[in-house]
């Protein structure tokens, strides 16, 4: 089978007998695969290059049909399309693939060069050309995925031609070299060293007068094209040819004759294919009309891959700069420079005692040398800016690709790319390509544990493989189990000369030492994610002094930016990744001593509450929720960094919802240290958080830990405030039997306190229950006796609490107009208070009244204020009342469609939250509206659905009301009153 790219895709049979390769997806498809062939294309790859813009979401499995397509119309030839975990791959077998033919005769011509045998060398690089139907490569494949891989083998023949020219000019066979340059520079009309090399052929064949015409052209097409007159060394041309310079029949150097210092790339060079085509388009640019090289710099910390990415990328685009590739190390040393500069002139043929002594020579030298030259400069382990200005290239259609630890954003034009580390799938990509398709097939499992162990670091993950391959008795498990051990993990990630630790040393010792102690402090907390006010805790310092230190982990890229702050860069979200934080902690445990540690830790743990607790402050005004003798409100904590707390952002609540993670991770290590004060008032004053956005898990997860905390301490307070809480958070959640334990409990321990507060605040809670469970006679004597205690103590928001309480008992036992009066007390009683959360609850029970009392208008209004409450603040909770009090209003008043569509959404998002009676309430009210219409089917299903939702919840009165509802719509029961529930409370 013959494939052929080299022109318009086509494909034929040895026999001469076409093969339709099928529509232009199945095109697309196929041209992807042959220009990577026999590499594999991933499938991702293969959806950017179908749909570049939009994929649909059934986009991987259509790219599996193309694939099954293009196997039925290849037939059993040969060539095959194979499966591999990453994506597909053609295998040519036997198949004549033109761009492979062309790739290999280039890779003979320029071995035959390197043997001195330039005339054969000629020879195979025409039949290379010859491969070439014309000069674009699939022009009627207008995919962008697929273009930019076509310009990059359209440029390959470009400089194959320059170096055919250069090659025929260097053995005087100019009259020969006249017509071949003549037809191709109609096609490549700006590049300037074929014009030149035209130049020299017609020259060289007696014909000075054409030559110079050829120049006018030149100079017509760059003014025309770019605006510019041609570079100097086509302008220096044509003066030696109209001197009649005979010096330039000598030809250049054969282009093989460059320098080519480059490395050997790495074989197994997985994934970045994004980062590769974006980096591949800016050093296309290096040729096309740019006033300067092109100049790409690549930073990451140690690890990541920059290297084997800077020379993959090299090698790719090698082929492009025919004037020679140049590669330096050159790390910290003050003289690497210089040593760079001393081996790149040897290289260009200057011996080595007119090599310039002084820096400034050598740097002029070298520019001199490689002016009007097309040439790659690679510089690995860079470190400042002034290492690299000497090596930049000093005109258009070169390029330098550098690598570093640090970003170096001082280099002027440069293109910056961060390297960061692998995703999962390229992590298993290269695990396959070390280890092989069967042993990671056989577990893949466990492969990806392993990449999860190694962080997804392509230095850890190639160590990890490599160990695997040299120990082909060891499963993936084995090794997964051996990396589980966070004390052992760096001991392991070793092999041969590779070494991550030894990777994060060097850049670790190119630290200032404030900056150094900043990361092993921070490693020292359990957080996944960090505030950046963290630092200036940690450090004890101001805030200007710890953002120094900040920035230089940042710059050196061992502390990740997950979020960026606002005008403070201390109100940033920063990551360390797990290996980097596992060395850190193995220096902190070498360099800080014991008690240091714990200092550090204990510093932010009490920062964090002091933060939290003016959050609260800031949310409900006054004194905490919690005001009783040692809780929450009594004045700064103990070793408290005033310095955090002068941080405290415009929207507090937004703030916390930000650090909620580091939240959760601090209260746990707060137990883990045994602060058993800051962790349980960190847990209970934190509810101002979970209660606000519905986090009842971490409500439930900080609560749990806090009270095996205080328990293990035998502190009844700190237990008492907390069973509070957790009742308080159950109570939420409808689990109402655990509740009224945890709520008992709490009673029972602040009455062995002398703690009538305290008391005041859980009787507030338990009446709640009472209420829901339908005890009324009992929530009113808890209510009651609270709200004595509550205005005793000038807690206005605790009244308000209880106030709503007994409003909503007046309105369940038929005293429609007490209800108002008590409502409307506890709307002034919170008038001038900043709870907003609060404020907006008592104006939802507002609404109720309204409701119950035929006022629709009125209570719409109400559930308005609410809403909008909730969209500002983002309160879910908020909302889900709302839009349930919405939908009575608008049913009370006469608008039945818009009224069904606010209790679906209510329906929707009760769910979300796990509320279960309110998605009852919701469910019901949709029931009562198709019973409106006639459809009782319907309205039967709905109660039903709602009786299945409150189930085992113990919501007495609500199940009589879906019993009573479903009554109604199967015709046991009148309609009415009896089929409509109650505004939910």
């Amino acid at each position: 089978m013959r494939l052929r790219v080299l022109g318009v895709l086509d494909v034929q049979r040895m026999t001469g007998q076409a093969v339709d390769p099928g529509g232009p997806r199945l095109q697309i498809v196929l041209a992807c695969l042959l220009l990577d062939c026999p590499a594999t294309v991933s499938t991702e790859r293969l959806i950017d290059a179908v749909w570049p813009d939009a994929p649909p979401a059934t986009a991987r499995s259509q790219i599996q049909i193309c694939v099954s397509h293009l196997r039925q119309r290849l037939g059993t030839a040969v060539a095959r399309i194979v499966t591999r975990r990453a994506g597909y791959a053609l295998e040519p077998g036997a198949a004549e693939l033109d761009r492979l033919e062309f790739e290999r005769a280039v890779d003979r011509a320029r071995e035959l060069v390197r043997a001195g045998r330039s005339s054969e060398a000629v020879t195979v690089l025409r039949g290379s050309l010859a491969l070439w139907r014309g000069p674009v490569v699939l022009p009627e494949i207008t995919s962008p995925a697929v273009r930019d891989r076509a310009v990059v083998l359209e440029e390959s023949r470009a400089v194959v031609i320059e170096e055919l020219a250069a090659l025929m000019l260097a053995n005087g066979r100019h009259s020969e070299l006249v017509p071949l340059l003549s037809r191709e520079i109609l096609d490549y009309p700006l590049r300037e060293q074929m014009r030149s090399q035209l130049m020299l052929a017609l020259f060289g064949a007696g014909r000075q007068a054409d030559a110079l015409r050829e120049y006018r052209r030149a100079r017509d097409v760059s003014i025309a094209e770019l605006g510019i007159e041609p570079a100097e060394p086509l302008r220096s041309l044509e003066a030696a040819i109209l001197r009649g310079d005979s010096s330039l029949l000598q030809g250049p150097s054969p282009a093989a004759s460059a320098p080519a210092m480059l490395p050997a790339g790495v074989g197994d060079f997985t994934g970045r294919e994004a980062a590769v085509r974006r980096m591949l388009g800016v050093i296309r640019s290096s040729t096309r009309g740019r006033s300067a090289a092109a100049v790409l710099v690549l930073s990451g910390h140690g690890g990541v891959g920059k290297s084997a990415l800077a020379l993959h990328l090299a090698h790719r685009t090698a082929d492009r700069f025919p004037d020679g590739c140049f590669y330096a190390s050159i790390g910290s040393d003050p003289a690497g420079t210089d040593r760079a500069l001393e081996r790149f002139l040897r290289a260009l043929g200057t011996p080595p005692q007119l090599i310039p002594e002084s820096s400034d020579e050598r740097h002029a030298a070298f520019h001199e040398r490689i002016a009007g030259r097309s040439v790659l400069i690679v510089v690995d382990d860079a470190t400042v800016e002034s290492q690299l200005l000497p090596l930049v290239p000093p005109g258009p259609g070169s390029a330098l690709i550098v690598t570093s630890r640090r970003r170096l954003t001082a280099l002027p034009g440069a293109t910056r790319f961060e390297v960061g580390a692998f995703a999962p799938a390229e992590s298993m990509a290269l695990l396959e390509r070390i280890l092989g398709c069967e042993r990671i097939g056989a577990d893949p499992e466990a492969a990806r544990t392993l990449a999860r162990f190694c962080g997804h670091l392509p230095l850890a993950v190639r160590i990890a493989a490599a160990r695997l391959a040299a120990r082909p008795h060891w499963t993936l498990r084995a090794m997964c189990s051996r990396l589980a051990d966070d004390s052992m993990q760096l001991d392991e990630l070793q092999h041969g000369d590779m070494a991550v630790r030894g990777s994060l040393l060097l850049t670790y010792e190119s630290l200032a030492p404030e900056a150094r102690r900043l990361l092993r402090l921070l490693a020292l907390l359990d957080t996944p994610r960090t505030g950046g006010w963290v630092c200036a805790v940690l450090l004890s310092c101001d805030g200007r002094t710890a953002e120094r230190h900040l920035d230089e982990l940042v710059e050196l890229h061992l502390l990740e930016i997950v979020e960026v702050g606002s005008d403070d860069p201390l109100s940033g979200q920063f990551r360390l990744h797990e290996l980097v934080r596992l060395f850190a902690r193995e220096r902190a445990m070498v360099e800080e001593t014991p008690s240091g540690r714990v200092e550090a830790i204990t510093r932010v743990v009490r920062a964090f509450l002091r933060l939290v607790e003016q959050t609260h402050v800031h949310e409900y005004g006054g004194d905490l929720l919690l005001r009783s003798d040692g809780l929450p409100g009594d004045g700064p904590r103990p070793g408290a960094d005033r310095r955090a707390a002068d941080r405290l952002p415009v929207e507090p609540l937004a703030w916390l919802r930000r650090e909620r993670a580091a939240l959760v991770a601090t209260v746990s290590q707060a137990s883990a240290l045994g602060l058993h004060t800051e962790c349980w008032s960190l847990a209970v004053t934190a509810v101002v958080l979970f209660e606000a956005y519905g986090f009842y898990d971490e409500w439930r997860s900080t609560h749990l830990t806090a009270l095996s905390a205080v328990v293990r301490a035998g502190d009844h307070r700190g237990e008492a405030a907390v069973r509070y809480s957790l009742g308080s958070l159950e109570l939420f959640e409808q689990r109402y039997g655990r509740a009224r334990v945890d709520l008992d409990r709490a009673a029972e321990l602040f009455t062995d306190l002398a703690d009538e507060y305290g008391r005041a605040l859980v009787d507030r809670n338990l009446a709640i229950l009472d209420r829901l469970t339908g005890d009324f006679d009992r929530s009113c004597q808890r209510s009651r006796a609270a709200l004595v205690v509550l205005r005793s103590h000038g807690d206005r928001s605790g009244a308000a609490h209880v106030l709503a309480n007994l409003a909503q008992l007046a309105m369940d036992t038929g005293r429609v107009d007490e209800a108002l009066a008590v409502i409307e007390d506890a709307a002034r009683a919170v008038e001038d208070l900043p709870n907003r959360r609060l404020a907006a609850q008592i104006t939802h029970r507002r609404g109720l009244v309204h409701l119950r009392r035929g006022e629709g208008e009125t209570a719409e209004a109400l559930f308005d204020r609410v809403l909008t409450f909730a969209r500002a603040v983002d309160d879910r909770s908020a909302a889900l009342h709302g839009m349930v009090g919405l939908g009575e209003a608008l049913e009370l008043r006469g608008d039945p469609v818009a009224a069904r569509r606010s209790f679906e959404q209510a329906a929707v998002l009760a769910e979300s939250l796990g509320e279960k009676r309110m998605r009852a309430h919701a469910l019901l009210a949709i029931g009562r509206l198709d019973l409106g219409l006639g459809d009782r089917a319907a309205a039967a299903a709905a109660a039903v659905q709602a009786l299945d939702v409150i189930e085992g919840a113990g919501l007495t009165l609500l199940e009589d009301q879906c019993r009573a509802a479903l009554a109604v719509a199967r015709g046991d029961a009148p309609g009415g009153a009896a089929g409509r529930t109650r505004p939910p409370a």
